[in-house]
């Protein structure tokens, strides 16, 4: 094909008109030469009109020559000639009448002759009948005179006819004449134009071979182009992964140095090394983020997200440097904004970061809000996401707008302050938002401010809560730490319907029983539901069609809905599935995807807990110190570095079994406290609660080496966990 936009709109131009003009000139040849084949064909049809009215003038005049020799001879042998018009005489007019039939004129002429020689032939008749009696009346009929005035009548008739046929034949030449030179005329011209379009077909193809071998030379350079940048890409990953660990190294022993540093310059130092560890740090994730978006090897994770979850890491991870420049750093989170939407958390969280990030570093006074709400659209599970990150900052320059999200690109108007980034954030930001079916704009006035909107349309709402306000599964099976709520339960078999009733007989739920899918629908239009389980294969109204109608009930669109089936088939008609037979644990297990956990009015366990861990009962054993020792090198001075929730849940859960496996309680309730903080997004005392592991471990293996000198007694209790996390942080 030609990518030339000159070639290929005369190539297309051509090859209309070539089209056009060859097909209007072969439809008229064609029509031309079948109506010359009409006309030729009515042409022949007329040429047999003279010959027929020539035959019947000849027969009468046989049949009137006949009947006077028989009536001046008497000799019946004269008779044959009228004998044999009579018989042929019906047929003769029959088929003149068919051969004149579209001839209005033609076909009066002929009527009128056909009567003029009925009448002629009575005559005849009745002088044959007079000359069988007598001569003399025979005679005195001929003498009478109406034969001939009759054969008269009918030679002027044909007289008659004879000029209509010669000016139908005329006129048919003449159209034979016509069409014919119509016909040959355009098989010329289509002749022509076929000469012309194989001339001007070959010229194109000719140029078409030359402009895809140019086409193939470019596409070769594009592919080589494309490889280069995917091995750019790769290389930039891989390099940005053996960097990031040295950088580990370089962040935790920094930490782990800070607390053995007593001079205020050394401390000093120990910062600024630790302050260019952390920008360097930052520089190589944003690079590593734009070549996994460049070579196409970023995956987005939709789950279900809470963004006021986002906006809560966001405050706390900028509170304390918007507090640091004066600036007011508020947050707007629209009422109506669904609780969980199916989105990549992460990357969303990123951008959020990013925006936010810039603003802070762009804001030396005023305010930075930042805006969430959403708007429906015409399908209820799905909206439209809208977050708008607005400051009163530097501003950006008109003709910067849009080079800004270029990689490497920055404003250009505060060297001060964009020295301190690497023009990378604003690019993974579009990167990222486009990535996600997203569109990301920006208006700013210089020296007033700028405002950063994100519209992420198509969202779905998620049923399923986000991990942060789910129950954890991990310790045993209660339903009580489900928020009490209302279910029903459609089952058309009654041990089914006992089975779930005995599971939730001691526990602060409601339930709803229903035998029928028509039962369950007349159910949910009068009660205020929490969730559904739905038997799929019931008589009359099955799962399905129950759920159709259940979802009509205004307020009803978005009500999680599990099936219960024995098959194994899924789709994604209902929230989830549970399949036939299931235990409590797998009951459990899905309940608790829906339905947040239950918020105790008593004061948490974390609040009555005293500040330090339990005093352990013996000794700490070797081999749990020295995987404690290496867990203080790998990962925690990254976990406390980067404050990552789903990490930190991992390393409690670690600690936890560590804790199960050498029965040692105060490491347990130290992973319980981390489990908790990460569970329901406490930022601040997760911050605190990781800082205190160092001093932990240190205190585990003071407790140790006491073990060994007093061996009668029981170790020391630790000192305040709290201020010697607060004094390793100094």
């Amino acid at each position: 094909m030609l990518r030339q936009p000159k070639y290929q709109a005369v190539y297309r131009l051509a090859v209309g008109i070539w089209l056009t003009l060859s097909i209007v000139s072969v439809l008229l040849a064609a029509v031309s030469w079948v109506r010359l084949s009409h006309t030729m064909a009515a042409g022949r049809q007329w040429s047999a009109v003279g010959p027929q009215v020539d035959e019947i003038l000849k027969t009468m005049l046989d049949s009137e020559t006949g009947v006077r020799g028989f009536i001046i001879t008497g000799n019946t042998n004269f008779l044959d000639p009228y004998i044999a018009a009579q018989t042929n005489f019906g047929v003769q007019f029959d088929q003149l009448a068919d051969v004149t039939a579209g001839d209005t004129n033609m076909l009066r002429a002929v009527l009128d002759l056909r009567a003029q020689s009925e009448a002629l032939a009575d005559f005849n008749h009745q002088a044959i009948d007079a000359r069988n009696h007598s001569f003399h009346d025979a005679q005195a009929m001929i003498a009478s005179g109406k034969g001939k005035l009759a054969m008269d009548q009918i030679r002027l008739q044909v007289s008659t006819l004879d000029k209509i046929y010669y000016h139908q034949v005329l006129s048919v030449r003449e159209r034979v004449d016509a069409q014919l030179s119509f016909a040959i005329l355009t098989s010329l011209i289509a002749g022509t134009i076929g000469i012309a379009a194989g001339i001007l077909a070959s010229w194109f193809a000719g140029k078409n071979m030359a402009n895809q071998e140019r086409e193939r030379e470019l596409i070769e350079a594009k592919l080589r182009a494309e490889r280069s940048s995917r091995e750019k890409s790769t290389f930039l990953a891989n390099m940005s992964h053996e960097i990031r660990t040295p950088m580990n190294a370089i962040l935790g022993f920094s930490e782990l140095l800070q607390s053995e540093l007593g001079e205020p310059k050394h401390r000093k130092y120990l910062q600024s090394i630790r302050s260019s560890a952390t920008s360097l740090l930052q520089l190589i994730n944003d690079i590593l983020d734009m070549s996994k978006i460049e070579a196409g090897v970023m995956d987005l994770r939709p789950e279900p997200t809470d963004t006021r979850e986002i906006c809560d890491f966001i405050r706390t991870l900028f509170s304390e440097p918007a507090v640091k420049k004066g600036i007011k750093l508020e947050y707007h989170v629209a009422d109506d904004l669904p609780r969980a939407l199916l989105i990549d958390r992460v990357r969303l969280r990123q951008i959020l970061v990013n925006l936010v990030g810039n603003a802070v570093k762009f804001t030396d006074h005023g305010r930075i809000d930042v805006r969430l709400s959403s708007q429906k659209q015409s399908s209820t599970s799905r909206i439209t996401l809208l977050i708008e990150v607005a400051d009163t900052g530097v501003g950006i320059p008109q003709d910067k707008l849009e080079t800004i999200f270029k990689p490497f690109v920055q404003a250009g108007a505060h060297r001060d302050k964009e020295i301190q980034g690497t023009g990378l954030g604003l690019s993974i930001v579009k990167r990222l938002g486009e990535m996600m079916g997203g569109v990301v704009t920006v208006a700013s006035t210089l020296g007033q401010g700028s405002t950063f909107s994100l519209s992420f349309p198509n969202i779905p709402i998620s049923a399923r809560l986000p991990a942060s306000a789910r129950v954890s599964t991990d310790h045993g099976v209660d339903f009580n730490k489900l928020r009490p709520s209302c279910l029903l339960v459609a089952d058309d078999n009654e041990a089914n319907r006992q089975y779930i009733a005995g599971i939730f007989q001691k526990t602060h739920h409601r339930l709803i029983f229903c035998s029928s899918g028509e039962e369950a629908v007349v159910k949910a239009r009068e009660t205020i539901l929490d969730i559904i389980l739905l038997d799929v294969r019931m008589p009359g109204m099955d799962g399905r069609q129950a759920l159709a109608e259940i979802r009509k009930i205004p307020g009803m669109e978005l009500i999680p809905a599990i099936a219960v089936t024995g098959s194994a088939h899924q789709d994604d008609y209902f929230s989830a599935y549970i399949r036939k037979p299931f235990s409590m644990r797998e009951l459990f297990d899905e309940l608790a995807e829906f339905l947040p956990r239950h918020i105790s009015s008593d004061p948490p366990a974390r609040e009555a807990a005293p500040a330090a861990p339990e005093p352990p009962a013996g000794p700490i054993p070797p081999e749990l110190l020295k995987q404690l020792q290496q867990m203080l090198v790998e990962p925690w001075p990254g976990l406390c570095n980067s404050m990552a929730i789903n990490e930190t849940k991992t390393f409690a859960r670690q600690l936890d079994i560590l804790a199960e496996r050498w029965q040692y309680k105060p490491l347990r309730a130290y992973a319980g406290k981390l489990l908790h903080d990460a569970e329901t997004y406490a930022v601040n005392d997760l911050e605190k609660h990781l800082g205190e592991f160092s001093a932990l471990v240190e205190q585990f293996a003071q407790d140790k080496e006491k073990s060994f000198t007093d061996e009668c007694g029981s170790a020391a209790p630790p000192a305040d966990i709290a201020g010697s996390g607060d004094a390793a942080q100094n």
